[in-house]
């Protein structure tokens, strides 16, 4: 997957939830709300990757973003690549204090130096940052950065040779959240693969990577970055071989997942106070039926190809429902969108008796899926609580219900998408 095909959901979002944050006519308990959906539409999706020494980290980011980023400084500490207008580097001060990093590749950093920064003028870093966090020193200091690590991504990359006791000590603390967005990663692969280790060693972590990632990947990180190199053939079989291209892909379809959701959330926040803060700009020409705008509209969920990552290996019948839901989630809240503009305010009401609807019908769609495997057992679970839960929304008649209710739906739908990246 090129940086080309992936489209940002939240490039026709951003600028017209500004303009609604401005307007007196929302209410400031709206507004802090819409505030909080604003910063995650411009912050990009955090990555951490962390690891032990010489774990092949700093090889796996230049693979990543196809490019050798890492800076020439002896005895470097936490490391981040952000997006900048141009490329430049950085030190980050423990008091915060950041300033431009004018030593050579031999210079000592400031004692107080918490972290160094590059920027960077690449597209991909609009949507993600990437940080290095190693684990090392005392096993009190490792469990510190590994606590900072954690707490500061949205999405981490674990890598490793081996992910022995000690490796899974420090990151058993991780909380849930981020083990569904996270990645072991068994990197330089080529040389476990020569010694006869590989295949074994994978086999040994299957079971832990079941219950503690989102997903397994083996990596030859020299190869891969290797053939990315090849500007006439980037895309060939040495950059599929490596195992790099996998986990590429992965990374990102899990990066955009997130961003959708995130623009949903925003364009539900829009559809609430749009009537209201329509009614405030007094325009002169007389109303009109209203119709949804294209960035008023959820960003496209295209239709789930049977061939997807996350449906290979399942029944043809299991690949079918999971094209068949994602596309009934996405038409549901298109519709929701069109009806909450034609209602203006008390809609809860509706609101409440569509999402209601919703996951009833999910759940009767769901209900076909063969339960075999525990990951779709899992979500049909989901989904019949989800409806139980509407059902007790839908009694208060709130507006808090209402809110509530569109989260569970919003949570669906992610969880649904989800399943196509895994």
């Amino acid at each position: 997957m090129s940086q080309a095909q992936i489209s940002d959901p939240t490039e026709n979002v951003l600028q017209e939830l500004a303009a609604a944050l401005s307007s007196d006519q929302v209410p400031r308990e709206a507004k802090l709300h819409g505030s909080r959906l604003l910063d995650r539409l411009q912050a990009p999706v955090q990555v951490v990757v962390m690891g032990k020494p010489q774990s092949g980290k700093s090889r796996l980011i230049n693979m990543l973003l196809g490019q050798p980023v890492y800076p020439r400084i002896a005895d470097l500490p936490a490391f981040e690549v952000v997006h900048g207008d141009r490329e430049r580097t950085l030190i980050v001060h423990e008091d915060e204090r950041v300033e431009d990093w004018r030593g050579g590749a031999g210079d000592p950093l400031p004692a107080d130096t918490a972290m160094v920064r590059v920027e960077l003028p690449l597209p991909i870093l609009r949507r993600l940052a990437l940080t290095e966090v190693t684990l090392s020193g005392p096993t009190d200091a490792q469990r510190a950065a590994a606590a900072w690590a954690m707490d500061r991504a949205d999405i981490a990359i674990w890598c490793t040779q081996s992910f022995d006791a000690i490796e899974r000590s420090l990151w058993a603390p991780a909380p849930d959240r981020l083990k569904d967005h996270s990645f072991l990663v068994i990197t330089k692969a080529d040389q476990l693969l020569m010694k006869g280790q590989l295949q074994g060693r994978l086999a040994e972590l299957e079971d832990i990577v079941a219950q503690e990632f989102h997903s397994l990947y083996s990596v030859a990180t020299i190869q891969a970055i290797s053939a990315r190199e090849k500007a006439s053939d980037p895309d060939g079989g040495g950059w599929t071989a490596s195992g790099g291209r996998a986990l590429h892909d992965a990374v990102l379809r899990l990066v955009e997942t997130g961003r959708r959701a995130d623009a949903d959330n925003a364009l539900l926040f829009l559809s609430r106070y749009s009537a209201i803060i329509a009614q405030a700009a007094r325009r002169p020409e007389p109303a009109r039926e209203k119709a949804p705008t294209e960035a008023q509209r959820p960003a496209p969920v295209a239709r789930v190809a049977l061939d997807a990552p996350g449906l290979v290996g399942m029944s043809t019948r299991n690949r079918q429902i999971f094209s068949e839901a994602l596309d009934y989630l996405q038409e549901r809240a298109d519709r929701m969108i069109t009806a909450m503009e034609a209602a203006g305010g008390n809609s809860q009401g509706m609101i409440l008796d569509h999402c209601l609807e919703t996951a009833n019908t999910l759940s009767e769609l769901l209900a076909d899926f063969d339960s075999s495997d525990p990951a779709l057992s899992a979500l049909q679970d989901d989904v019949l609580e989800s409806a139980d839960m509407m059902l007790l929304l839908r009694l208060e008649q709130t507006e808090d219900a209402a809110a509530d209710a569109v989260t569970l739906l919003m949570q669906l739908k992610k969880e649904v998408a989800e399943k196509t990246v895994g």
